[in-house]
């Protein structure tokens, strides 16, 4: 038989093919895996305070309805420097002037001018408390409060690292406990799954914001107290769950 050039090589690769079959079928032969789970949890007070100030003006002449929304976003605004705000962390979230089809007793079509301002800022319920109060005090109408919270980056970031930790510990102490258990043989980690649960935050700046004591009502004395007098914001639970698969001797 006469052999070509080629045949030298198609056989070093034919038994180089063999020999990584055999090898793969020893290591499958002899080892396996595990999975193990591990989780963390923690409650989390969030620290930054969100507020939604929307006021709104109606009037059968445009120009009106926009001069009556400026004037009292004007009132809303010298409110909130009262408290120490600053244009940093007062926001224009939406400003709307627009007409609709229901029209008055005299036949008069309706015009409607809305501003909405938002404010974010670090928590805190004597801040907010004063802030319902110079409302109050204000005489403002036409508008409209919602308040929310949510937990900064910088502070999510702290505890998910920390849980994050705890879960792969909580791991760890499972797949030894199924070894142990088993009276198998630990080798070493083949891959490490993270699954997060929880919170979402989009970036964002948190500014500090100067407190001053609301002022008192009148020559009355009465300071007319809301529920962020005396509780504290609802907590959030943030949650970590890492898988770890790892190789054992059979």
């Amino acid at each position: 038989m006469t052999l070509t050039p080629k045949t030298p090589i198609r056989c070093a690769l034919l038994f180089s093919l063999t020999f990584l079959i055999s090898t793969a079928f020893c290591q499958t032969k002899n080892t396996g895996e595990i999975i193990a789970e591990g989780g963390s949890k923690m409650k989390v007070r969030p620290d930054v305070a969100i507020f939604s100030l929307v006021v709104e003006k109606t009037d059968t002449i445009e120009k009106n309805a926009i001069k009556n929304l400026n004037v009292e976003i004007d009132a809303l605004v010298n409110t909130l420097y009262k408290l120490g705000f600053t244009n940093k962390t007062i926001k224009i979230s939406d400003y709307d002037v627009s007409s609709n089809s229901y029209r008055d007793d005299n036949d008069k079509k309706k015009y409607t001018a809305s501003n909405s301002l938002k404010l974010e800022f670090q928590l805190d319920t004597k801040i907010i408390d004063a802030l319902y109060k110079e409302i109050q005090e204000a005489g403002l109408s036409d508008l409209e409060i919602s308040f929310d919270t949510k937990i900064s980056d910088s502070l999510e970031k702290k505890i998910r690292v920390l849980l994050v930790r705890q879960a792969i510990e909580d791991a760890k102490d499972n797949a030894n406990n199924i070894a142990k258990s088993l009276d198998i043989k630990l080798l070493r980690v083949r891959q490490v799954t993270k699954y997060r649960e929880g919170l979402f935050n989009q970036t964002m700046e948190i500014n500090m914001v100067k407190f001053t004591p609301p002022k008192v009502v009148g020559d009355t004395q009465i300071v007319y107290n809301t529920s962020f007098d005396k509780f504290q914001v609802e907590d959030v639970e943030l949650e970590e769950k890492i898988t770890i698969v790892y190789e054992i001797a059979k």
